[in-house]
């Protein structure tokens, strides 16, 4: 019997979509959605070619050679140093898959996966593997492609995000639409896509399509519904619960059952793991959301209240709404409606007003608060697996995604 999770069940996609479309429809906003899905009666509505060039290769393992005192502070890595030999398995893997005769997807997929990411949802497969019997000198090579589709497809869409969002930086780095252009980048994100699942379609793999399926369904519906509630501050807790389940946690819940499935675990361990990926990818955007507020730019590596620019609705703006007194609350409003209005142009002066009714009230704590909920549910479904260092290592990054500082 799987444990009762305090926060609620994984939002139904579709029932979300049906929302969205009578709030877009309210708000006389156009909303078209003609997504795959998962069954319903799942439980869980959860190439070959030259090589790229020189210059953008190898990849080194982002934890891998380091000296200790590179990792002060960073305990994370420290971490998953017992890990970098399958990383490096995994960033070989993920090499093959972005080697084409075409070079410029090479080279901008080469440009996003080496902006600074940490790796964490592949860990996370791997982890997730280990924890379930991947314990040889050499990972399952089954759990390797996995970790690497997952990575690629977090890849794919941080191209389509900085599309959609027309952001000029990603952890201080140029974005690929910024140097290559925006049709570029949509469509090297969509090949990458697909070279996710032409890998994930070979013999040996075929019940790792379906969720890897659902988790890109979800993650698009997500961003879709994102962009349709943009400066709507009447959205409830709920909604925006549901939105971020779509649009960020579901990939990690994916992680987290690849992981699982590829080492043909029990169902239960499944879903155990799914729930501790689907609830730290609940608290790492919600900490995002934070950072938004508290943050600098030379530290998360893109302005500071960007979402107050781009009228995203985050969960400590919903908070001052609920507890912040009229003046402000009509303030805020006003300010997030003109983002939405005038496209992202709002004054610098209206920024700094929103980020300071924001910091005025209780919207931080609460949404930490509720960032440590995740994460203390996301704990308890570990705890039904044996205590070896796999299981530590899944506790160290459930406490990294509160504690971290980008």
């Amino acid at each position: 019997m799987l444990h009762e999770n305090p926060l609620g069940e994984r939002p139904d996609e579709q029932q979300v979509v049906m929302e969205a479309v009578e709030v877009a429809a309210t708000r006389g906003l156009p909303l078209a959605a003609d997504l795959p899905h998962a069954d319903p009666d799942s439980d869980d509505s959860a190439a070959k070619g030259s090589t790229p060039s020189a210059g953008a290769l190898p990849r080194k393992t982002p934890w891998s050679d380091l000296p200790p005192d590179a990792m002060q502070g960073v305990d994370i890595m420290r971490s998953l140093i017992a890990i970098s030999p399958r990383m490096t398995s995994v960033e070989a893997e993920i090499e093959k898959l972005i080697t084409t005769p075409i070079k410029l997807i090479a080279d901008i997929a080469s440009h996003t996966l080496n902006a600074g990411g940490k790796r964490l949802r592949p860990a996370l497969t791997l982890i997730a593997a280990q924890l379930c019997g991947d314990d040889g000198e050499s990972p399952n090579a089954r759990v390797v492609t996995c970790a690497a589709a997952i990575e690629l497809t977090h890849t794919t869409t941080l191209l389509h995000d900085d599309v959609v969002d027309e952001a000029d930086t990603r952890r201080g780095k140029p974005t690929a639409r910024l140097l290559w252009g925006n049709e570029t980048s949509v469509l090297v994100g969509d090949y990458l896509f697909a070279q996710v699942f032409v890998t994930a379609a070979q013999k040996g793999f075929g019940e790792l399509v379906q969720p890897l399926a659902i988790a890109t369904a979800q993650m698009c519906a997500g961003e879709l519904l994102e962009t349709q509630t943009r400066g709507y501050l009447e959205m409830s807790e709920k909604q925006y619960r549901e939105i971020i389940s779509l649009k960020t946690a579901s990939l990690t819940d994916c992680a987290c059952r690849l992981g699982a499935l590829a080492m043909n675990a029990p169902e239960d361990d499944v879903d155990r793991l799914a729930r501790f990926g689907h609830d730290i990818g609940m608290a790492f955007q919600i900490v995002d959301d934070i950072f938004d507020i508290t943050a600098t730019e030379g530290r998360i590596g893109k302005p500071v209240g960007n979402d107050i620019r781009e009228g995203d609705i985050t969960l400590p703006m919903l908070r001052a709404m609920q507890v912040c007194g009229e003046s402000d609350k009509r303030d805020l409003q006003n300010i997030i409606g003109a983002a939405v209005n005038k496209e992202g142009t709002i004054e610098e002066a209206d920024v700094q007003r929103a980020l300071e009714i924001l910091r005025s009230c209780d919207a931080v704590e609460y949404s930490q608060n509720l960032a440590q909920q995740y994460i203390a549910s996301a704990k308890e479904q570990l705890e039904f697996f044996p205590d070896v260092p796999a299981r530590a290592m899944l506790r160290d990054i459930a406490d990294y995604v509160v504690s971290r500082e980008k």
